[in-house]
């Protein structure tokens, strides 16, 4: 008995995990072995928050089939809401200005874009991204053949959705146009994701731990992508994927098998031992 209470007390108060590429599997499930690890650190007294680049109605199926009570982490950073509650712990948009240039821009050029406001998704078209976009997350979206008519708003965040090479090259032209105006980043390798400048899954990470009154030190942040690597970074604990790129690997302090191999599981239940 005196072994088990002292293997009880973690070290971590507070964990963010990524869902594609990390909790979730190739077909977009959670691996039953990856579900009882992540209860497992909640009911060893561990706040367990999905941090997901999706958004916050796309996540929630997620947080229900694991049982959770915390706020989600979604759009990147740009959004902390309790699905519980419904209560918003921030919420930070993209500025209407550059919303509509990029608009514009994917207008004219002939791009997919999807449309984030008031966790609404709004496309053009429902096209052959559309339909790419759908597979990969089962988000629904209303068409409405042209977003131009929704300049002047402020949406939460947008995805132009194309090949990789594609989205490669535009990653660097808009990137030289918007400078630090706007936070942009590749999600996958089909996703250019525009987000408002002062938001990430890092500084949404931070927020919560601030407001549960949970140190740095006492977090862990697990991912696998470019946009999980400012929540990876700035946690005490910063956990990358085996299948994570080798950038992302460097700076993260474990390596975690990958996500094909029930890799979460893996290393929470090292964890849970040690």
């Amino acid at each position: 008995m005196t072994e088990r209470r002292e293997r009880g007390a973690l070290p971590y108060r507070l964990a963010a995990i990524d869902l594609d590429g990390t909790l979730l599997n190739r077909e977009h499930r959670i691996p039953p072995r990856n579900a009882r690890a992540v209860q497992a650190l909640a009911a060893r007294g561990v706040v367990c928050v999905i941090a997901s680049g999706r958004m916050h109605e796309a996540t929630t199926r997620f947080y229900h089939e694991l049982q959770l009570d915390a706020p989600i982490i979604s759009y990147n950073g740009a959004m902390v809401k309790h699905p519980r509650t419904g209560e918003v712990w921030h919420h930070a948009r993209v500025p209407a200005d550059a919303a509509a240039e990029v608009v514009q821009f994917c207008a004219e050029q002939g791009f997919h874009l999807n449309y984030y406001l008031d966790d609404h998704l709004y496309v053009a078209q429902r096209g052959v991204w559309a339909e790419f976009y759908v597979r990969q997350t089962g988000s629904p979206m209303e068409v409405i053949e042209d977003l131009r008519p929704l300049r002047g708003s402020a949406p939460t965040k947008m995805i132009l959705i194309d090949t990789p090479e594609t989205t490669d090259r535009l990653l660097e032209h808009f990137r030289r146009r918007f400078g630090s105006a706007l936070y942009i980043t590749k999600t996958n390798p089909e996703y250019l994701e525009f987000m408002n400048p002062a938001t990430d899954k890092g500084v949404a990470l931070a927020l919560l731990a601030e407001r549960l009154g949970i140190a740095r030190e006492e977090t862990i942040a697990i991912g696998d992508g470019n946009n999980d690597l400012p929540m990876i970074r700035w946690a005490g604990l910063g956990v990358a994927m085996q299948n994570a790129s080798e950038a992302i690997r460097a700076q993260a302090d474990r390596i975690a098998p990958s996500f094909d191999e029930d890799g979460l599981a893996l290393f929470l239940e090292a964890l849970l031992d040690a």
